[in-house]
C-alpha cells in the first residue's frame, strides 16, 4: 500500500508541475509558427476554426459522458436504497446495499471532480 501511495503522489506531483511550467515555458520561448512569412500556410489559415471545432467536439463528448455517469450514479443510489429497505435485517444484504450506495456516491463525486478538471483545462488553455 505504501508503494501505491508513493507512486500516486509522484504522479500527481509530476502532472501538477507539468501544468504549472508548461505555460511559462511556452511564453518564454515565444514561438509563433504563423509569423515570418508563414501566414498563408494551411495550418495558419484554419488555426482558429479548427481548434474551436475540436474543442467543441471534445467538450460535447465529455459532457455527454459525465451526464451518463451522473444518471447511472443516481440510479444506483436508488437501487441501493431499495436493496437496503428490502434487506429485512439481514446483515449481508444490508452491507451489500450500503456498499452499492457508497460506490455510487463515490462515482458521482469523481464525475463532478472530472467535470471541474475538464472545465479548468478548457478555460486555462483557450
Amino acid at each position: 500500500m505504501k508503494i501505491f501511495t508513493k507512486i500516486l503522489t509522484a504522479g500527481i506531483l509530476m502532472i501538477g508541475l507539468l501544468g504549472v511550467f508548461t505555460p511559462a515555458v511556452s511564453a518564454a520561448n515565444g514561438i509563433d509558427i504563423c509569423s515570418n512569412g508563414n501566414e498563408n500556410s494551411v495550418y495558419c489559415k484554419n488555426k482558429g476554426s479548427g481548434e474551436t471545432q475540436v474543442n467543441g467536439i471534445i467538450k460535447t463528448i465529455v459532457e455527454v459522458l459525465l451526464t451518463a455517469v451522473g444518471a447511472i450514479s443516481i440510479i444506483m443510489i436508488v437501487i441501493g436504497g431499495i436493496m437496503f429497505a428490502l434487506s429485512s435485517g439481514d446483515a449481508q444484504k444490508a452491507a451489500k446495499a450500503r456498499n452499492t450506495v457508497l460506490y455510487a456516491v463515490v462515482g458521482l463525486a469523481v464525475s463532478l471532480f472530472a467535470s471541474a478538471i475538464v472545465n479548468f483545462v478548457f478555460n486555462r488553455f483557450n
